[in-house]
């Protein structure tokens, strides 16, 4: 990356760069910081996956501490606001239990005070906001009053607009490009793939493909595009063709692959098919584990059995049908004195049933995570939560489960996700993580063009795509034919 990007963004207190993917957005944030000039940046961005990765650049380059204060937008606005509650209309308990809905104008009611603009102004010298393209119209009224008071700079991409909200809708590009002085075609080249190991000819073509869906809103594969096109076949199973796919790629044995799908119910259909070896991409909030928290503070021990066995074998191939005999002994008051096979979980359910606690909840779960070889956890996340949030209950009732919940959620949202081998998602979901390889399958629901394109720019060695025809019309251009 020259240094005639970094001159440019530096030259405007509003600069704003388009940053196709992997073409050194995260480098350009990081040179800004690390100027001379910037003094002290405030750096902003969507997800605690963004964070670390900013993170990690800035260790790499060294860059001074104080030069810097890194956070989410969500996150700096709940602790800004909290802070003056008076002002912000906080109510008490908001960063524990944080309104949303709130949280973005009440940080920018403190901002557009005196005394806000003044610590604004005493604390850093100027803004960066990562994914700008995501900022949603009450993030970019904050940064409108930030940039009230300090320099403000962007980075984004029109192209990787993916998430939606209903009562807040993103920033149309128009109105970025009113607020803001666009540093057009500053990053176009692909570095991602250049790297050592990785594939220079796919990052050229995906440079390519860039410019066809900007230029005539869908995509044609050539019979020499440096990617893998696998006819969908209509006579077979789409499940049984996804399947078949993704057991095709080629891929070493420590290498990373990810299965693109639109819908998260067909990523659980193709993990199914998969036998439940490739983990599903979720969201970290999934709302039932917050229900099923309040549902067993005040069930009885059937009742939370049932309720737990069923929360699992949603997310477990096999264990639900396995343990179905005993959680129906169990729920009609019979016992589990005639059950042999699996005896030893049907005896931990029956513990549960016979005292509903906590500790006994946590027993049965992690046996059943010990099981082996035909019991396999495809949708592991929120799982795993639970059982971060049942070990750190205190009592001998669920009274607590809620709260643990969304504590474990959290952490979690903090940690960041999980890495593994062999993955399925949705383009949402693995926007802004990186994988050897992907295979994307374009039937039977077609992406947007901003879908496709995060779908396609995951992988730096190999892409494979699953199709009936080598165009792929993005769905809105197909509604508009």
């Amino acid at each position: 990356m020259g240094n005639a990007v970094v001159e440019a963004m530096l030259g405007s207190p509003r600069s704003f760069a388009v940053a196709a993917a992997g073409c050194g957005k995260t480098e350009l944030l990081t040179k800004l910081v690390a100027d001379q000039r910037s003094g002290r940046q405030l750096v902003l961005t969507h997800t605690h996956a963004g964070v670390a990765a900013i993170k990690k650049r800035l260790v790499d380059m060294r860059v001074p501490h104080a030069k810097f204060h890194l956070d989410t937008i969500a996150g700096w606005c709940l602790r800004y606001g909290a802070a003056y509650p008076a002002i912000s209309g906080y109510r008490p308990g908001a960063e524990s239990d944080p309104d949303w809905a709130a949280t973005y104008p009440g940080a920018e009611k403190v901002c557009r005070t005196a005394l806000g603009k003044r610590i604004v102004c005493e604390s850093y010298n100027g803004v960066l906001v990562d994914e700008y393209q995501d900022c949603s119209m009450k993030q970019h009224a904050l940064v409108r009053a930030l940039a009230d008071c300090i320099p403000c700079r962007g980075v984004g991409d029109p192209l990787q607009t993916i998430f939606g909200f209903r009562d807040d809708p993103v920033v149309p590009w128009a109105t970025i490009k009113s607020d803001f002085e666009i540093v057009d075609d500053a990053l176009t080249e692909p570095w991602r793939w250049r790297r050592d190991g990785r594939n220079a000819a796919l990052g050229e073509w995906l440079v390519s493909a860039r410019k066809q869906l900007e230029s005539t809103g869908r995509l044609v594969i050539a019979d020499d595009a440096p990617v893998t096109w696998v006819q969908h076949d209509v006579t077979v199973e789409a499940p049984e063709s996804w399947a078949a796919t993704c057991r095709n790629v080629i891929a070493q044995t420590n290498e990373t692959v990810v299965a693109i799908l639109k819908w998260p119910n067909k990523c659980k259909d193709l993990a199914k098919r998969l036998g439940g070896r490739w983990p599903i991409v979720e969201r970290f909030d999934d709302p039932d584990l917050l229900r099923l928290g309040v549902k067993l503070v005040d069930a009885d021990g059937p009742a939370v059995v049932e309720a737990l066995v069923e929360f699992v074998s949603e997310r477990m191939t096999a264990m639900g049908t396995a343990l179905k005999t005993a959680v129906d002994a169990i729920k009609a008051g019979r016992g589990i004195t005639r059950i042999t096979k699996n005896r030893d979980h049907a005896s931990r359910l029956s513990a549960l049933a016979s005292a509903p606690t906590p500790t006994n909840a946590l027993v049965w779960l992690e046996g059943v995570l010990a099981h082996k070889n035909d019991w396999w956890l495809y949708r592991r996340d929120c799982v795993f939560q639970l059982r971060e949030a049942l070990r750190h209950c205190t009592a001998d009732t669920f009274v607590e489960l809620p709260d643990m919940v969304a504590a474990a959620r959290t952490r979690a949202r903090h940690r960041g996700r999980l890495t593994h081998r062999r993955s399925i998602g949705t383009p949402l979901l693995v926007k802004g993580l990186e994988f050897d390889h992907a295979v994307l399958h374009w039937e039977p629901d077609h992406l947007s063009a901003q879908g496709l394109y995060v779908a396609l720019t995951r992988a730096s060695k190999s892409l494979t795509i699953l199709s009936k025809s080598r165009t792929l019309v993005p769905e809105q251009d197909r509604k508009a034919r």
